[in-house]
C-alpha cells in the first residue's frame, strides 16, 4: 500500500498515526504526467503557496519498479486527467479499480474530455451517488472498472445492493442517443440552471449549486432515492448521530 500527498504536515501526521504499519509506503509528493517538480498553487495543497514538492507518475512508481498495481483511489485536484496520462502503462498491465473524483459542472468540457479518455482506455465509470465535496453540491466521485471486469461483477452480492439502493449508477456507454454524466448527475447545477442561476461556475455565494439551492430544488424535484444522497451538511449529520447511539449501545467513549 502507498499513500502520497504534497503537504509535509499530512505526510508526518500519516506517519505518526500509520507509520508502524508494515505494508504501507508513505510519500511526500504529488502525482502527473511527468516526473519532475510541481509548486503548491493554493490552500488547498495544505502548504505554502509556491512551495516546492516531489511529481511522480503512477507508471514511474508502479509499471517502471515492475510492480503491479490493484487499486488507485485518486483525489488530486482537479488533475485527474494529467495522473491517469502518467498511468498509461500501469493501467495496461495491472488493469486496476480506481476512482476519479470530479465536480462535474466547473469545466464540461474537462469533464467530457476525463470520461471520454476513461472510457477508451476499456473501463466502465459507476458515478458513487454521493456529495464529496463542498460547497458546491456537483462533487462527485467515479468507480472506474475495467470493462472486462463487467461479468464478475454481476455476482458480487455487494455490488448489486448498492446498484438496488440507487447507491451507484453505471454511466452509459457512450452513444449519441443515450444520456450523459451531465443529463444523470443533478442538471440542475448546468451554469444557468435552477441551482446555479448566475454567470460564474465557481460563486461560492447561493447562486453556484449551493447546498440551500438545491434543497429548494430537490422540494419541487423529489427524487426516487434518499434526499441525502444529493446534499452534504445533513448526510454528516445522520451519520454523526447514527455512529453517537452505536457507541452508546457498545459502550465506546467518543475519541
Amino acid at each position: 500500500m502507498m499513500m502520497l500527498d504534497p503537504s509535509p504536515k499530512n505526510v508526518d501526521l500519516a506517519k505518526e498515526r500509520y507509520g508502524a504499519l508494515p505494508n504501507l509506503e508513505i510519500l511526500q509528493g504529488g502525482l502527473g504526467d511527468k516526473v519532475g517538480v510541481m509548486k503548491a498553487r493554493d490552500a488547498t495543497f495544505e502548504m505554502q503557496i509556491g512551495a516546492e514538492f516531489p511529481l511522480y507518475t503512477i507508471d514511474s512508481l508502479f509499471y517502471e519498479k515492475g510492480k503491479k498495481l490493484a487499486f488507485a483511489h485518486l483525489d488530486v485536484e482537479g488533475l485527474e486527467l494529467d495522473v491517469l496520462k502518467g498511468a498509461i502503462q500501469t493501467i495496461r498491465q495491472s488493469k486496476p479499480i480506481f476512482t476519479t473524483e470530479v465536480r462535474v459542472y466547473k469545466d464540461v468540457a474537462y469533464t467530457d474530455e476525463l470520461m471520454n479518455f476513461i472510457f477508451d482506455l476499456g473501463y466502465d465509470s459507476y458515478v458513487i451517488n454521493e456529495v464529496c465535496g463542498y460547497p458546491h453540491m456537483d462533487y462527485r466521485n467515479l468507480l472506474n472498472i475495467p470493462r472486462s471486469m463487467s461479468l464478475e461483477l454481476m455476482h458480487s452480492d455487494t455490488f448489486n445492493l448498492l446498484d438496488a439502493t440507487k447507491s451507484i449508477f453505471r454511466l452509459p456507454v457512450r452513444k449519441e442517443d443515450q444520456k450523459t454524466m451531465f443529463d444523470l448527475v443533478m442538471p440542475c447545477c448546468a451554469l444557468g440552471g435552477e441551482c446555479c442561476p448566475g454567470d460564474d461556475i465557481n460563486d461560492k455565494s447561493c447562486c453556484s449549486c449551493s447546498e440551500e439551492r438545491v434543497k429548494e430544488w430537490l422540494d419541487g424535484n423529489k427524487p426516487d432515492v434518499n434526499l441525502n444522497y444529493y446534499t452534504w451538511k445533513e448526510p454528516r449529520k445522520s451519520f454523526g448521530r447514527f455512529r453517537y447511539r452505536l457507541r452508546q449501545r457498545h459502550g465506546v467513549q467518543p475519541q
